[in-house]
C-alpha cells in the first residue's frame, strides 16, 4: 500500500475504532502487523523503554516474527546498540541501521547476522518528564531495500499516535471503569507504563510524597498478588489483574478506587444485601442462597450495622449507589 495522507488516515481511523475493543497489548500488536504491511518490514520488536546517557533500559517488550530468545540476545549487546546510541545523541527522531554501513560494532554485527536483520528502523515516542516511552523497531531481512525518509516519517507519526491511543485502552475491553476508578498498567517491578498520570491526578494525594514513575511501595507489594485488596489505612480498594495477553510483556493491570461501605461486607453479606434490595423476603433470600432463615436475619443485622442503615429502602439506595 502506498504511503500518504489517505493511508495514514486509514491507519488512524482503524486504530481509533480498536480502542473500543482492544486492550493496550492487542492494539499495539494490531498496529505493528498493519504497519508491517504498509511499510514493508518482516519482523518487529516493541515495548516501553528509557533512554539516557547511560544507555537503554527496557521495561516491557514483545516481538513479532522473531525467535523467543531475541530479547535475551539483545541484552548481551545492549551497550553496543547503535540505534539506541543514535537516539540518545539525537532525540526526537528515528534511527536506522544497515548491515553494510561503515559504522559498526561487534554487538550489532552479531545481532544482525544471528537473526538475519539487514535493515532496521526504530522510532520512539518521547514523553518529557517520564521514564518510560513507547518504541518500535522494525526489521527488514535478506537483500532488503533502504528505508526512505517518507517511511521514517510515517513510522514516527504512527508510533506517536499509537502511544496516545494506548492510554485509552488500560481497562479490560467491554468493561468500563466504575465511577471514580483509575486503571493503570505497570511492569513486574512497579514501573508505570500507562495511566500513571491519571492515577497521580485523581488519587496522588493519598501518597503526598510520591513522585516519579515507580509506584508507591504499598502498591508495589501487591502487583504480583492477583485479586482484590482493601487498604483501609488509605481508604482504597485495589484490584490486581494479570491478563494472559500481557504476561509475555510482564505487565500487570491495577484498578484503584475509593473504599465504600459496601467493601466492608463479606462476599456472602453482599449477596444477601443485593437480594434484600431487590425486594426479596428473608425466606426467599434463604431459599435462593441455600441458607437458614435465621442466618439471613443475623446477616441482615450485620449488614445494617456495617452500612449504617436501618431499613430496606436505605439499603437498596446504598447497594445501587456503591455495588460494582
Amino acid at each position: 500500500m502506498g504511503l500518504g495522507i489517505t493511508s495514514f488516515s486509514r491507519f488512524i481511523a482503524q486504530m481509533n475504532d480498536r480502542t473500543r475493543t482492544d486492550d493496550a497489548e492487542g492494539l499495539a500488536r494490531w498496529a505493528v502487523q498493519d504497519l508491517s504491511q504498509t511499510l514493508g518490514f518482516d519482523a518487529a520488536w516493541y515495548g516501553w523503554a528509557q533512554l539516557s546517557a547511560e544507555g537503554v533500559q527496557i521495561y516491557a517488550n514483545a516481538t513479532v516474527n522473531l525467535p523467543d530468545g531475541f530479547y535475551k540476545h539483545w541484552q548481551t549487546m545492549a551497550d553496543q546498540d547503535l540505534l539506541a546510541a543514535t537516539m540518545i545523541e539525537s532525540p526526537g527522531g528515528t534511527a536506522i541501521y544497515d548491515r553494510r554501513q561503515a559504522r559498526q560494532t561487534d554487538g550489532m554485527v552479531d545481532l544482525s547476522d544471528t537473526f538475519g536483520l539487514s535493515k532496521i528502523l526504530t522510532a520512539m515516542h518521547g514523553r518529557p518528564g517520564r521514564v518510560t516511552s513507547f518504541y518500535l523497531s522494525s526489521y527488514r531481512v535478506a537483500a532488503a531495500r533502504n528505508w526512505s525518509q517518507e517511511e521514517r516519517d510515517y513510522l514516527q507519526c504512527a508510533v506517536d499516535h499509537l502511544s496516545g491511543a494506548m492510554k485509552l485502552t488500560t481497562t479490560e475491553p467491554g468493561r468500563p471503569n466504575p465511577s471514580g476508578a483509575v486503571t493503570i498498567l505497570v511492569n513486574e517491578n512497579g514501573i508505570g507504563i500507562l495511566g500513571l498520570s491519571a492515577l497521580q491526578d485523581q488519587l496522588g494525594q493519598i501518597w503526598p510524597n510520591w513522585q516519579g514513575d515507580h509506584l508507591p511501595e504499598q502498591l508495589r507489594r501487591l502487583i504480583n498478588l492477583p485479586g482484590q485488596h482493601i487498604l483501609p489505612d488509605r481508604d482504597l480498594v485495589v484490584l490486581v489483574d494479570q491478563p494472559p495477553r500481557f504476561q509475555g510483556m510482564g505487565l500487570r493491570r491495577l484498578t484503584l478506587r475509593r473504599l465504600t461501605r459496601m467493601d466492608m461486607l463479606t462476599a456472602r453479606e453482599r449477596e444477601v444485601a443485593r437480594a434484600l434490595s431487590d425486594g426479596k423476603s428473608h425466606k426467599e433470600v434463604a431459599r435462593l442462597l441455600g441458607l437458614a432463615p435465621a442466618t439471613v436475619r443475623n446477616q441482615t443485622q450485620s449488614i445494617y450495622t456495617k452500612l449504617g442503615v436501618d431499613n430496606r429502602a436505605n439499603l437498596a439506595a446504598m447497594v445501587n449507589q456503591f455495588a460494582p
